[in-house]
């Protein structure tokens, strides 16, 4: 692979990403992120293209580096540092050749990947700004973003957050702490789809944008995941869906939201509902279900199997 070096322009053109080695390759900068916010699909999504011989995602999943560029304290990749980055997407041999072997099992093909990505949930609500910085880095990266009705999102990583993650039975979380992490701003954020979709579309290129619906996992994951593949510009065939495709992928367990949660995220969230009615042309099927409505296609960005109406 070609070393890429990083210019002098781009170097100036970023305002949180700090490029402190004069030798750093762009070359391994990411083409495309896989992005949430969480409980939409994102896990799901890595798992089924993890092992897809033209692709290499990132490990661990998660690197929290474009989302920890803001923070003064906590930050979860602790570094600015574009070559620490980068140091995500250099492939020891051992994992080289670990690929090529699942790839010849599975595909009868050898690893060789055409496009280097990452998932990190959290990317969804990053600000326009540090949206600026990752295009200053690679102008055609490609960013993929699942979206799953608001109600249900804030339910599902409330219960993930507050019961699973600590261990705790839901009788033990009290209505205020559900609340108050309802209200959290980061939370409020995850639900502004369209104010999201708007900060990446303004920086990334016409059609560069993919939005996917957390029910397709359900509903058609065959074909959401083949329609992932073309946009990514990799082989998109049956063969590379993998036949655990329709198993779930880290679940919290189905639970009916209590009323008065439901009564108090539905008020909370209704202006993020009506927009993503009016401006994206998802409607309500059903409570905790999005649908297409017909004829309002975007014009910079992509929603996947937009021509199916389920």
């Amino acid at each position: 692979m070609a070393v890429k070096a990083i210019s002098e322009t781009t170097r100036r053109a970023l305002r949180y990403v700090k490029v402190s080695n004069a030798e750093v390759d762009l070359a391994y900068f990411p083409d495309f992120l896989i992005v949430g916010p969480q409980r939409t699909g994102t896990t799901w999504l890595h798992a089924n293209l993890r092992y897809h011989p033209e692709i290499m995602l990132s490990e661990p999943k998660e690197l929290y580096f474009f989302s920890s560029l803001k923070q003064t304290t906590g930050a979860r990749f602790g570094s600015a540092e574009l070559a620490d980055y980068l140091s995500y997407f250099h492939e020891p041999l051992w994992r080289v050749l670990l690929r090529n072997a699942i790839s010849l099992w599975q595909y009868r093909q050898l690893y060789r990947p055409k496009i280097r990505g990452e998932a990190t949930a959290s990317y969804a609500a990053l600000e326009r700004d540090v949206i600026a910085d990752i295009t200053a880095l690679n102008r055609d990266i490609k960013v993929i973003l699942m979206i799953r009705d608001p109600v249900e999102r804030a339910w599902s990583h409330a219960k993930k957050d507050l019961v699973r993650n600590r261990k705790r039975k839901f009788d033990d979380v009290s209505g205020e702490e559900f609340e108050r992490f309802f209200t959290d701003p980061y939370q409020r954020q995850c639900a502004r789809y369209v104010e999201n979709i708007d900060n990446w579309t303004a920086c990334l290129r016409p059609k560069h944008l993919l939005v996917a619906l957390f029910d397709d996992v359900d509903a058609n994951p065959e074909a959401l995941l083949l329609e992932v593949m073309s946009f990514l510009g990799v082989s998109s065939a049956p063969r590379y869906v993998p036949p655990e495709v329709r198993r779930p992928v880290n679940p919290t367990g189905a639970s009916k939201i209590p009323d008065r949660y439901r009564r108090f995220l539905e008020d909370l969230l209704k202006d993020d509902i009506a927009n993503l009615d009016a401006r994206l042309g998802l409607s309500r099927a059903a409570p905790g279900r999005l649908q297409r409505r017909p004829g309002t296609a975007p014009e910079r960005f992509v929603v996947a199997l937009r021509g199916r109406t389920g």
